[in-house]
């Protein structure tokens, strides 16, 4: 048996310009922390050619013969498809599950991909960077599956900890935040999560701002560059200790999100928001794309009972959390198989490699200044 596991995300800032309709011109920077909020993945080889892909918290369940009768479409088509990218012959169980529903805005599906390739990775004896990880997981959303999404949250889950991520056409780079213990710690307890209740179908959102930044559209290019531009305020201000501008500064990003495409608010969300700040939170946002999902608020210690007690009469639930240090893991490997035995072929397999490579040549990531890819 083996287990995997990758955290999900807050994202702080600079949400939206690590799509590559975007950065691939004017380049994308966020600040983002993984949380101890948790998709797993548990893989035990079968004595047959049975692919059973289990989804604990979907309640859906595929019996397929073969890896070569996996379709990407349908219910289950990030598993179908990881299954597929590393051409496995010989049957596995694949359960996986999530501590937070999809839809809401913490990177949930990301992270879910990220411990996907983890452990099918770690199934066939492959050892992969923790950017090699990030980005074969990226490639299985963006380009197979056609998900409308940026590159943000498979490095968050992939690396972890609390970091700025720079996007641009030459590469991606990893850097984490130079704060210390204390202003991390403060960070963090003036944070706050709460479910709205509902999640949310964030493509039409994404694929919204995706058209309108791929024809350059200059009120949303505008907009990404304010975001960007406060989210590098954002960094510099942690760095200085200036833990509060955080919330400020989540306020400001927050109204420039809401002009990038319809439907990222909406008049609850508008509610809840007033609310909050009106009890002591000094700013925050809708997580992920918007729409739904998880609203987070920056708030001081003394004026989070109010504001709890306020957005909870509402029907919000509030979720606790705290910063997650590490990124995916293997939390057991009890295997004892025939690794080669899982390939369709060794060709295959070096194929596999190649084809990997390639995708990844040309991109330079680097995490806290030194390269992880040559």
């Amino acid at each position: 048996m083996l287990i995997v596991r990758a955290p999900t995300r807050v994202s702080l800032g600079g949400g939206g310009t690590d799509l590559e309709a975007y950065y691939a011109t004017h380049g994308g920077l966020v600040v983002s922390a993984a949380i101890n909020r948790y998709c797993y993945v548990v893989v035990q080889p079968e004595d047959n050619d049975r692919i059973n892909i289990i989804a604990s918290n979907y309640h859906n369940l595929a019996l397929e013969p073969s890896v070569n009768s996996l379709a990407w479409n349908g219910s289950l088509a990030l598993p179908r498809a990881a299954v597929r990218h590393f051409r496995l012959r010989r049957g596995v169980r694949i359960n996986f599950g999530s501590e937070v529903p999809p839809g809401t805005g913490l990177g949930s599906s990301s992270s879910l991909a990220v411990a996907l390739v983890q452990a099918l990775s770690t199934l066939l004896g492959e050892s992969l960077s923790r950017a090699e990880i990030a980005e074969i997981a990226s490639d299985l959303e963006i380009n197979r599956l056609g998900m409308p999404i940026g590159r943000q949250d498979q490095y968050v889950a992939s690396f972890g900890g609390l970091n700025v991520i720079t996007f641009s056409a030459s590469g991606i780079e990893v850097t984490p935040l130079a704060i210390d213990a204390a202003h991390r710690h403060r960070l963090e307890r003036n944070l706050m999560l709460f479910f709205t209740g509902s999640s949310r179908h964030s493509s039409e959102i994404l694929r919204h701002q995706h058209r309108r930044t791929a024809h350059a559209a200059p009120d949303v290019i505008e907009s990404l560059d304010a975001i960007k531009a406060l989210a590098l305020e954002m960094r510099y201000a942690l760095e200085r200790g200036e833990i509060d501008a955080v919330g400020e500064l989540l306020d400001l990003a927050w109204q420039r999100k809401k002009t990038l495409a319809p439907s990222i608010s909406n008049a609850f969300i508008d509610e809840c928001y007033a609310l909050a700040r009106s009890r002591g939170a000094l700013g925050g946002k809708v997580t992920g794309a918007g729409g739904g999902g998880f609203m987070m608020f920056y708030c001081p210690r003394r004026s989070q009972p109010a504001v709890r007690s306020a957005l909870t009469a509402r029907g919000l639930i509030p979720m606790d959390f705290r910063f997650e240090p590490s990124g995916v893991q293997v939390l057991l490997n009890a295997l004892k198989l025939d690794v080669a035995s899982l390939r369709s072929s060794g060709l295959d397999a070096a194929r596999s490699r190649r084809e990997r490579r390639a995708r990844l040549d040309g991109h330079q990531n680097v995490s806290a200044g030194h390269p992880v890819l040559a």
